[in-house]
């Protein structure tokens, strides 16, 4: 539940930051860009925890 949360806080902060970065008054993207932007995320958590990364 701690992954989904936080999951759902960087899409909506990306979103609200892209929207204004954008400046063109649409959805479609911001709304890409979020997405892109947590799958990104989620893939790179999926993989550091298939890895398991060791200092040994």
């Amino acid at each position: 539940m701690d992954c989904i949360r936080n999951y759902l806080i960087t899409f909506s902060g990306n979103f609200i930051f892209s929207y204004y970065i954008f400046e063109e008054g649409t959805l479609a993207k911001p709304l890409m860009f979020a997405t892109l932007m947590l799958l990104l995320f989620m893939t790179i958590d999926y993989m550091k925890s298939r890895n398991k990364y060791t200092l040994d």
